[in-house]
């Protein structure tokens, strides 16, 4: 597997994350399990607590049906 580069889960991602996993009636069990991480994991993605590999992002973006660009985004603009 490549080495992939690793991005900051700011507050504002980890807060999109969890709006995102909760919009669409996903436990964080469920999505720990669809992204093979344990719920732990994903509660500190949910808390902006942890990085996390790019292409994991991709997964969760793919998982939760949503853009990575708009994880990324940055709302102040």
């Amino acid at each position: 597997m490549p080495d992939f580069e690793n991005v900051w889960i700011t507050p504002q991602i980890a807060l999109k994350i969890k709006k995102a996993r909760v919009d669409r009636g996903i436990s964080p069990v469920e999505l720990a399990n669809q992204l093979d991480a344990s719920p732990a994991q994903i509660e500190k993605y949910e808390r902006g607590e942890v990085d996390m590999a790019l292409d994991r992002l991709f997964d969760l973006a793919r998982i939760l049906t949503i853009s990575p660009a708009d994880l990324l985004a940055d709302e102040a603009d």
